[in-house]
């Protein structure tokens, strides 16, 4: 504030100095009095009249210089006018003016108005933040929570090396419908993360409302890949199946938030209808909707996987053996896993629908797939410290499945 006023100051000041200027020089007073100057007009006409008699041409020279004598004084005035010894103050009223009327325009046009409710939002943030963030208070109005936000928003151009500040920030404005303001904050805060799946699913969320749809794909597969049990990033995944029409897609991906609920909630009933609700919308289509058996079946019509490991490869004690199917140059989201502790090699397994992600996936929708094995020393698969990997050959699934399919675990991550 103290910048914007030394500012304005200094262009009144500049506005006033270039009206000054002109009536302070134009009133000076003229450097000849009218006596002075007819006594200089009556020299200068003596002089001509003695190069006159010189060269013969004046007749009567006495005559002559009475007439000038005579002409000099009827020109003299009664009186003469007093020369001023300071200047016009003419520029008093002007500068007056001047101010006035900028005042006046900053007043009528400027931005005070909003200069000051952000003052006073700066300077209620840590009550605002007690308010609606610790006590709940049901009484924040809309525009509590919009100062919050302003305020928040201040505070972290200033310092803002905190992912958790741009966080809030961007839920906040996502719940205000700016989705573009957020994606920004987010993003932010998706830099600043210790782990990127602490804000994927919000900063998918935004950029799937700006419609980058490609991208909050991505970080919702690879969310989901960290961590199965993220129920945000599945919500926003099945979301993003409806808004496309993929009702088939939108159904797996409820379905799969089912196990991860309490039974009976007021969440469960909700995605329950909206699985009713998508199964409706298929029903319209004319689709056929494939059940997945979770039994014998579904373990027959699997894949035989036999893994095994290179011989300086020393497994770590109580470590984990995670297998899961991946398709070839596609996203990193496992389509199906297991998790076998303390394993034992050689380990043989099948990996089949029974082990997918996502309920109502099926192996065999996919005309290529690739199976991975990792030893881990510790029970998540995301931590590659001391973590080993192998891969298979890519299975066409349209065609016989082989005897076994071969992993060797042979390379550290």
């Amino acid at each position: 504030m103290i910048g914007f006023w030394m500012a304005a100051l200094a262009l009144v000041a500049l506005a006033a100095t270039a009206l000054i200027l002109p009536l302070w020089q134009g009133k000076g007073e003229s450097p000849l009095t009218r006596s002075e100057l007819n006594k200089r007009l009556y020299h200068r006409r003596l002089a001509e009249l003695a190069e006159e008699r010189e060269q013969g041409v004046l007749g009567d020279e006495k005559e002559a210089e009475l007439e000038l004598q005579r002409s000099l004084l009827d020109d003299i005035p009664d009186a003469e006018p007093r020369a001023s010894k300071g200047r016009s103050l003419l520029w008093l009223p002007g500068v007056a003016v001047l101010v006035v009327v900028s005042v006046g325009l900053y007043l009528q046009l400027g931005a005070w108005r909003e200069v000051q409710v952000w003052r006073d939002a700066s300077s209620r943030l840590s009550e605002l933040s007690n308010r609606i963030l610790v006590e709940r208070d049901a009484n924040v109005t809309e525009q509590d929570l919009q100062s919050f936000i302003l305020a928040l928003r201040t505070r972290l151009q200033s310092d803002g090396d905190d992912y958790r500040g741009w966080l809030l920030l961007g839920r906040l404005l996502l719940d205000g419908r700016d989705p573009e303001s957020a994606a920004q904050a987010l993003d932010k805060a998706y830099r600043l993360a210790p782990s990127p799946d602490l804000v994927a699913a919000p900063y998918a969320e935004a950029l799937l409302a700006t419609g980058d749809e490609a991208r909050a794909k991505l970080l919702l597969e690879q969310a989901l890949a960290s961590d199965p049990n993220n129920l945000e990033a599945h919500s926003i995944y099945a979301f993003m199946a409806l808004q496309q029409e993929d009702y088939r897609g939108a159904l797996a991906r409820w379905q799969a938030m089912l196990p991860l609920l309490e039974k009976g909630s007021t969440r469960y009933q909700m995605i329950e209808r909206s699985i009713a609700f998508a199964r409706q919308r298929l029903e319209q289509r004319g689709e056929v909707l494939h059940g997945t058996g979770q039994g014998e079946a579904a373990a027959e019509s699997g894949f035989p996987l036999t893994v095994t490991l290179a011989d300086d490869i020393v497994p770590p004690e109580g470590a984990y053996l995670f297998v899961f199917a991946v398709v070839p140059d596609g996203p990193p989201m496992p389509i199906a896993v297991q998790r076998i502790p303390n394993p034992h090699f050689p380990v043989s397994l099948r990996l089949s629908d029974a082990d997918a992600m996502m309920e109502g996936s099926r192996l065999a929708d996919h005309p290529e797939l690739q199976f991975k094995a990792r030893l881990s020393a510790s029970g998540n698969v995301m931590e590659k410290s001391g973590a080993f990997e192998g891969l298979s050959q890519r299975v066409r699934t349209g065609e016989g499945k082989p005897a076994s399919i071969d992993i060797r675990i042979d390379h550290a991550l």
